[in-house]
């Protein structure tokens, strides 16, 4: 049966119209993916490395490592609440606003978190929010000062294997105007290692009743422990998506540094 004239130009309009998001998506993969760092800076004292995949092609969570000054790196994960085009968005404007802060002059965690946070709190839905690990790691002393705002512990494994869990110190930016965060200060050491996960990560497998959880992930760092930190995070990465074999339903962000 023949369709109707108009039918038939709707169903074109329709398939155009998904041709055309189907591009512009592609577009925004490839746009995110230039966001993540690139040309880092050298350190005597640690090897860093991250990692970051989107459950749907793009989303809220990314990581960043900072130039802060001579000596001195930014560790970042964030995660915005969310997912897919609308996390993006939002992902895009808290890492525009903290890198504008960070090429001005870093004077100091918590201030330039509050300034970040009044800024994020200003643009977005009351509901909207993100977690943040953020670390200022010192190559002289071997400092690493932190504000942890509402994401998963960090963990810390040193070289006799114990395991240290850098918790939450503020609360996550984007809920209150006047936020306010509690610094930290941990010495990483020669053999040390510190890896920070989204939710994605940890939480790999929740749905179906067996989750990744913060135990897998300190198996993994426990095993073989002295490799590269690019290969410690691959394989983080690896172990976790054993728990979704149907894809991951939430962004998944590792970024791990090793002290040398």
């Amino acid at each position: 049966m023949q369709l109707p004239i108009a039918a038939e130009l709707n169903i074109d309009r329709v398939v155009r119209g998904q041709q055309q998001f189907g591009s512009d998506l592609n577009l925004a993969i490839a746009v995110q993916r230039q966001m993540l760092p690139r040309n880092t800076k050298q350190l005597t004292t640690i090897r860093y490395a991250g990692l970051s995949a989107a459950a749907r092609g793009i989303g809220g969570d990314y990581y960043d490592f900072l130039d802060l000054g001579p000596g001195t790196l930014g560790i970042l994960l964030a995660d915005v609440c969310g997912k897919g085009v609308a996390a993006a968005l939002l992902m895009a404007n808290l890492q525009a606003s903290i890198r504008c802060e960070c090429a001005h002059g870093f004077s100091g965690l918590s201030a330039m978190l509050q300034r970040v946070n009044a800024r994020f709190y200003e643009s977005t839905l009351p509901e909207q929010y993100a977690t943040l690990f953020f670390g200022r790691y010192d190559d002289r002393t071997r400092r690493l000062d932190y504000v942890n705002c509402g994401q998963q512990p960090a963990m810390v494994m040193r070289g006799d294997r114990s395991m240290e869990r850098l918790e939450s110190t503020a609360l996550p930016l984007g809920l209150v105007p006047d936020w306010a965060g509690e610094k930290n200060t941990v010495e990483l050491r020669n053999g040390d290692m510190l890896c920070v996960c989204s939710d994605g990560v940890i939480e790999a497998g929740l749905e179906s009743g067996c989750e990744f959880g913060e135990d897998g992930l300190i198996s993994v760092m426990a095993t073989n422990p002295d490799r590269d930190i690019e290969i410690e995070i691959a394989r983080i990465a690896q172990a976790a998506y054993t728990y979704v074999p149907n894809g991951p339903t939430d962004d998944m962000t590792i970024a791990g540094v090793r002290a040398v």
